[in-house]
């Protein structure tokens, strides 16, 4: 796994199939918020600015999702990528890499930033939902029940 050029916003990555899913959900998932197919490039330049939501993420948390979803396999995807982005993935995975103590890749980075990616959407859907219950019973007119002589 590696970046074709050190400053070439080009990259190849070799990924495992988990990541591979993580990807195509993230892409699904984003291409019915957006109404609009959606691709990783799409994606990623919509995370552009990430770092600082990721600096203030779990560290714990990040390593455990890094853990359960493996980076490396065997199913080659190329990238291509705008400077940005490409920039912003080097901030995570120089980020990750010096909270974790451990050398991580692109790889890497990309994995966290869809897994950021996912979590801001179930919490805005959780936020949604209990909005949705306190505000239903408020749009419901219950009939007082008459009382029973």
């Amino acid at each position: 796994m590696g970046i074709t050029g050190a400053d070439s916003p080009d990259c190849t990555l070799d990924i495992s199939e988990h990541l591979l899913r993580l990807i195509t959900e993230s892409l699904r998932l984003r291409s019915n918020e957006t109404r609009s197919y959606q691709t990783l490039e799409c994606l990623l330049e919509a995370r552009n600015g990430s770092l600082a939501r990721i600096r203030n993420r779990n560290m714990t948390t990040l390593k455990e999702h890094l853990v359960a979803i493996p980076t490396q396999g065997d199913i080659r995807i190329e990238l291509h990528i705008s400077q940005t982005s490409a920039d912003c993935l080097e901030e995570v995975r120089d980020l990750l890499s010096k909270e974790m103590d451990t050398d991580l890749t692109v790889g890497d980075a990309l994995s966290v930033l869809l897994f950021d990616y996912m979590s801001e959407l179930i919490a805005a859907r959780v936020l949604e939902r209990l909005d949705l219950e306190r505000l239903i019973p408020a749009r419901i007119a219950i009939q007082p029940s008459s009382p029973s002589h």
